[in-house]
């Protein structure tokens, strides 16, 4: 068994060991800082130093009771089961695991002490943090959880302390605990002053005030969100903070008004996408009732102007039976759709795409392709290849 110093202080940084095996993938030592990746926390990188060698480790993972250190693939030839071992582990990215830790332990204690809502799962990364919730959590809900979050996360220095006990003990504390007492032995609990009691056997910094703010950088679904501490979140609250400014001073209103502002103008053009999308049904009505040509009896059609594909597709129906439609989306992107037997959208694209390069596909019925080079009399081009075609 891996004696597991990051337990004992999950601030050291440099420790010494032994070999104790040597596997495939990598050595066990008798003991390690080393957090292997488990409870969804990523695991420690660092070094080990063995006879001389330098090794780097940025694999660490459970064997049952033991803890593996993934090292380069040539290693057996310079170890030998025995050897002193020193290590090192990324202090930098070892604090910012366990920031991330402790704030998932405080945000979801707080969701879970105001809302009665669980977290079903916790991805601990560096810095960053992506929860997903048993309930859907309100706009309203979230500002209240996140300024009880920060405030305990800068201003208000909650210890941290945790502990090893018997399951048996555990259980007496079930009612206490925020989360599920596994079926071991020995099960090592982590406490946040006053606020929250969990089975966790991850690294956790000693006072809440080390984390510092927290952001938030996506909320979907009322349920899942994910958010920043450390570095990452001080570079994206002072981007942002200057973003937010250059939008108020550009809209020329107050920032506290920005969220009206957004919202009126989210319905402005909610209405124009509405009434262009009108437009666009009234033209496309236009347009099905004059072809621009008949060639052997399919109606050519073309569109040059921004439309909607979905809306075109499912206004086909107004057109002749066997037309050839040609959408210029962009000044080399060409989609082609067929309401015809005879012609096929897609062959047409791959001769135009042989003859003048580019890449594209589909099917009989619509293709689109992009063009390198998009000729001049595009129609004509397409005209002959209908004549021959039929």
């Amino acid at each position: 068994m891996s004696k597991k110093l990051f337990w004992e202080n999950a601030y050291d940084t440099k420790f010494s060991s032994k070999v104790v095996s040597i596997k495939e993938k990598g050595i066990t030592l008798d003991k390690t800082l080393f957090y292997p990746e488990s409870g969804n926390q990523l695991c420690d990188h660092g070094y080990l130093e063995i006879n001389d060698h330098r090794f780097k480790v940025e694999k660490v993972t459970k064997e049952g009771d033991d803890i593996l250190h993934h090292i380069s693939s040539d290693f057996k030839k310079k170890i030998n089961i025995g050897d002193k071992v020193d290590g090192e582990i990324d202090w930098k990215f070892r604090y910012g695991l366990m920031k991330a830790h402790s704030s998932q332990h405080i945000l979801s204690a707080i969701i879970k002490n105001k809302y009665d809502i669980d977290t079903i799962r916790a991805n601990l990364n560096f810095e960053d943090v992506n929860l997903q919730l048993s309930q859907e959590l309100s706009y309203d809900q979230l500002k209240e959880v996140l300024l009880d979050v920060n405030t305990i996360c800068t201003s208000i220095n909650l210890k941290i302390n945790s502990k090893i006990v018997s399951r048996e003990d555990a259980q007496k504390l079930s009612e206490k605990i925020r989360s599920i007492i596994p079926n071991e032995s020995q099960v090592r609990l982590m406490e946040i002053e006053g606020l929250d009691l969990v089975c966790c056997g991850g690294t956790h910094v000693r006072n809440t005030s080390e984390i510092g703010e927290i952001f938030i950088y996506d909320f979907k679904k009322g349920s899942e969100i994910k958010y920043y501490v450390g570095n990452k979140a001080l570079l994206a609250s002072s981007i942002n903070n200057i973003d937010m400014i250059t939008l108020v001073n550009n809209l020329n209103t107050p920032i506290g008004n920005i969220k009206g502002i957004i919202e009126k103008r989210l319905k402005y053009i909610e209405n124009v996408q509405d009434q262009q999308k009108y437009l666009s049904i009234k033209l496309l009505e236009l347009i099905s009732k004059t072809p621009l040509k008949i060639i052997n009896n399919i109606s050519l059609f073309y569109i040059d102007f921004d439309i909607d594909i979905k809306l075109l597709s499912s206004m086909l129906n107004l057109f002749p039976l066997d037309s050839l439609i040609i959408v210029r989306i962009e000044s080399n992107k060409l989609r082609i759709l067929s309401t015809s037997e005879k012609i096929d959208a897609n062959e047409i694209l791959k001769k135009l795409i042989i003859e003048y390069g580019g890449k594209g596909g589909g099917n009989p019925k619509s293709a689109q392709a992009f063009l390198e080079k998009v000729p001049k009399d595009l129609l004509s081009k397409i005209e002959i290849i209908i004549s021959n075609s039929i």
